[in-house]
Formats: C-alpha cells, sequence, structure tokens
C-alpha cells in the first residue's frame, strides 16, 4: 500500500513538537532537580541548622546545670539548687523539641543514651541533694568526681549528634552543588541540542519544499515557452503533489486549448471564407456586367449573394452568443410553455429539409399529463433547430428520425429524446461532441457536428436548468437526449 505524504503544515507540527517534547523532557528533568535541590535546601536550613542551633543550647544549658549542681554541693546554696531546677525544666522543654529533629537512627540512638544518661545524672543529683539537706557529711571530691562523669559523659553524646548534623549539612550542601552543576549541563546540552534539532529540521524541510518547487518552477518556464508536456509526480509534500497532479491538468487543458485555437482557426476559415468567397465572386460577376441580358441569371445571383450573407451573418452571431455564455452574460426570457409545442414549432421549420433529403421525420405523440416547462422558448427553439438539424443531416437518405417527448424516471423534468438511424458516434466520442469548435471523424467520412451547435445548445440547457447527454450505437444510429425542469 503507497503512504501518503505528508502535507507541509503536519510536517511542521510534526518538527515543532519533537522540538518541544524535547523542551518539555529537559524541563522535567530540570524541574525534578530543582525540586529536590529545593527539599534539600529546606531541610539543611529549616531541620538540620535548627538541630545545630537547639544542640548548642541543650549542651550550654546541660553545662550550666553541672555547674550550679557542682557550686551547690560546695557551698550549699539553696539559690543554686534553684537555678539548677529551673534550668533543668527549660532542658527538658529543648530536648522534646530536639528529638523531633532526630534523623538517623544513628542519631536518635545517641539521643536516647544522652536522655538516659541526663535522667539518671538528675536522679543522681536528687539523691545526693536530699542526703546533703539530712546533714550528712558527704565526699566533696567524690561528688565532683562522679558529676564531671555525668558531664562529660552526656556531653559526648550531644557533641557526637552535633557532629552528625554538621556532617549531614555538609554531605547534603556537596550533593546540592553537584545537583546544580547537573541542572547547568542538562541546560546547556539541552539548548544545544534544541537549537540543532531546530536547524535541522528546517534545513530538511526547507530543501524538501524547495526541491519541489523547483521542479515546478523549472516547468512553468516550459510552459511559457509552450510547451504542455506534463511532469511525473513529485515526490514531496501532499501540496506540491496535489500541486503537481492540477499542474497537469492544466497541461492537458492547455493542450486541448491549444488543440480548440487550430479547431477555431480552422472552422472559422471555413465558416467565414466560403461564404465571403461565394458573395466575392458573385459581386464580381455583377459588377463586370455579365448576364445583362439574362435576368434570372442576376437573380440568382443577388440571392446567392443574399444567402451567403444571411449564412456568414449566422456564423458570426454564433460566435459572439457563445462568448456571452462562457462569459455568463447571455440573458434569458422564460416563461411557462408547453414542450411538445415548442417542438412542434422546430419539426414544422425542418420538414422541407427532411423531405428534400428523403428523411422521414416523426414526432412521437407526448403523454397527455405532462407538465409545462418553465423555459426561453427561442432559445430552446435554437436546440431543436441544432439537434434535429444534426439528426437530418448525418441520416441517409430513406432514413429516420423519430423525436419524443415525456417524463423522466423521477417525474420531476421532462426528457426530449432526438434519436436517428445515421452513422453513430464512437464511446469515446460521446462527450467530446459537446466540446466547442471539436468536430469528431467517424469514421465515415463525415464530420461529425458543427464546431459550435452542440457547444452552444449545452450551455442553454445547463443555464436552464437540465442536461444534455449523447447516446449510440457506432455505425447504427445517435441519440441526444435533454432534460428541462417540469413548472408544476
Amino acid at each position: 500500500m503507497k503512504r501518503t505524504p505528508l502535507t507541509i503544515f503536519k510536517r511542521l507540527v510534526i518538527g515543532n513538537a519533537v522540538i518541544l517534547l524535547l523542551v518539555f523532557a529537559s524541563g522535567g528533568v530540570v524541574i525534578f532537580n530543582l525540586t529536590g535541590l529545593q527539599k534539600m535546601n529546606r531541610e539543611i536550613v529549616d531541620k538540620h541548622q535548627e538541630s545545630i542551633i537547639l544542640g548548642d543550647r541543650i549542651l550550654d544549658a546541660f553545662t550550666s546545670i553541672a555547674e550550679f549542681g557542682e557550686k551547690y554541693f560546695v557551698s550549699k546554696d539553696i539559690a543554686y539548687h534553684n537555678r539548677f531546677t529551673g534550668m533543668k525544666i527549660h532542658l527538658e522543654n529543648d530536648l522534646q523539641t530536639f528529638k523531633a529533629l532526630m534523623e538517623t537512627d544513628e542519631q536518635k540512638d545517641l539521643f536516647a543514651e544522652s536522655l538516659s544518661s541526663l535522667e539518671n545524672y538528675i536522679a543522681w543529683f536528687s539523691q545526693n541533694a536530699t542526703t546533703m539537706e539530712t546533714g550528712e557529711e558527704m565526699d566533696l571530691d567524690l561528688l565532683l568526681t562522679q558529676s564531671g562523669f555525668h558531664f562529660k559523659r552526656i556531653s559526648g553524646h550531644l557533641k557526637k549528634i552535633l557532629s552528625l548534623s554538621r556532617d549531614m549539612i555538609v554531605n547534603k550542601t556537596n550533593r546540592a552543588a553537584r545537583m546544580t552543576h547537573r541542572i547547568l549541563i542538562v541546560t546547556i546540552i539541552t539548548t544545544i541540542l534544541t537549537v540543532l534539532l531546530g536547524m535541522l529540521i528546517t534545513t530538511v524541510n526547507t530543501r524538501w519544499i524547495r526541491k519541489s518547487v523547483t521542479s515546478l518552477q523549472r516547468k512553468t518556464k516550459e510552459i511559457a515557452r509552450g510547451q504542455f508536456k506534463e511532469i511525473q509526480t513529485i515526490e514531496g509534500p501532499l501540496e506540491i503533489q496535489d500541486l503537481s497532479y492540477h499542474f497537469n491538468a492544466m497541461c492537458r487543458r492547455l493542450n486541448e486549448l491549444d488543440s480548440l485555437k487550430a479547431d477555431f482557426i480552422s472552422h472559422v476559415s471555413h465558416e467565414l471564407r466560403t461564404p465571403v468567397t461565394s458573395i466575392k465572386e458573385a459581386s464580381t460577376i455583377l459588377s463586370k456586367g455579365f448576364y445583362l441580358d439574362a435576368p434570372d441569371k442576376q437573380n440568382q445571383l443577388y440571392s446567392l449573394i443574399h444567402e451567403e450573407c444571411n449564412r456568414l451573418l449566422k456564423s458570426v452571431m454564433r460566435i459572439l452568443d457563445y462568448s456571452k455564455m462562457e462569459a455568463r452574460k447571455m440573458e434569458y426570457q422564460q416563461s411557462r410553455r408547453s414542450m411538445p409545442n415548442v417542438i412542434r414549432k422546430s419539426v414544422i421549420k425542418l420538414a422541407p429539409l427532411a423531405w428534400k433529403r428523403k428523411i422521414s421525420l416523426e414526432f412521437s405523440p407526448p403523454p397527455e399529463d405532462l407538465p409545462m416547462v418553465f423555459i426561453d422558448e427561442d432559445r430552446i427553439i435554437e436546440v431543436l433547430d441544432n439537434l434535429i438539424g444534426n439528426a437530418i443531416k448525418f441520416t441517409p437518405a430513406k432514413g429516420q428520425v423519430m423525436i419524443a417527448c415525456g417524463f423522466s424516471d423521477s417525474e420531476k423534468n421532462v426528457t426530449i429524446t432526438i434519436e436517428d438511424n445515421g452513422p453513430g458516434i464512437k464511446l469515446e466520442d460521446l462527450e467530446k461532441i459537446f466540446y466547442k469548435f471539436k468536430q469528431i471523424d467517424n469514421g465515415f467520412n463525415t464530420r461529425m457536428g458543427t464546431g459550435l451547435g452542440l457547444s452552444i445548445s449545452k450551455y442553454i440547457i445547463t443555464a436552464h436548468g437540465g442536461n444534455i447527454w449523447a447516446e449510440s450505437q457506432y455505425s447504427k444510429g445517435t441519440k441526444i437526449l435533454f432534460t428541462l425542469p417540469a413548472a408544476f
């Protein structure tokens, strides 16, 4: 199955879609990386940075608690004990907030150990503070040593947590830097690819279209030189292929017009030269005084000049009428008429010609309920005169011309048929008989058609909203049919 080529519009849309798809894909990658980068920066600022600040504050608070505890053991001043208790409450609140900021399992384990050690320290402090309040003597050096042990243990855990948070900040900062670099690289590569791809698609489409247009341009120059040869189908966009198809149709039409021009010259030279020659010869004879003593001969020459002038005028008027019809400037005076009555007028007019040629001219009785038609009677009579005249002209002696009028199949039109038993027309020539200035050689040494009569008839029938066509059996006769809309 032959693949239908893409149109220029579709190719441009596909090319732009490919470019946009690349842009969207790269944009998606960039957006994804930017989202991750934003999340990472938010974690660094909102979470890890806060954990470091809060961790430092907890470490400072615990250091203050340890100092107040030691000072209380040394001085036994109740103010230090109260300061210890107040700082403990703030520390416990900060620890609850700090717990929520723990991210890794290691941090959570260290925090749990720090919290357990802190609880043990507070319990130890409370127990020794109670003993001291009873007045019992206590070993101060031992208390300070034990306090320092608890301080080092708890502060060590807190410092490890803070160290882990700082390491995470560094790692995420490095990852953010790498991600930023990757986004930059992707953006640069995408921009370069988009530009290159756009240039490639534009170049391919331009060369593809330019090649097709150049072929048509060369053909146009050939036509300008009068060469109307058809061109092969151009491999290109669908519009260009359609253009080449119509281009070939134009070449065929130009060839036809060129042929019609030759036919026109031949027709005019024949139609006009013959009567002009006859008029010239007859007038020359009369001007030289021949047949002065033979009035009958002179009258015959005068009649010849009159007839040839009428023939010449008729040919000129027919050409002028056809020009008006082609320019769609022909005016029609239409009215309701009985088609059988119109046909009878034409039959009566041409009956003497048929009798002279010994041809039977018959008009079959029409149906009684045949409707009226809305026509320009003079123009339809012109059509009938032409069709019946042609039938008589090409029917051999003792032949028959039959005329009929009736309904069409749909009963919305009136159909008129003129049938003869002349030489007939070949099947491939049936349409050509309606071409202007076209005469068909039927193979019996008879030129079929006068050149304009059938073409004018087709214009008149078409202008009335009807249709005209021919049916024929070669060497057995021809039937011309035309329809006219019924005027109900």
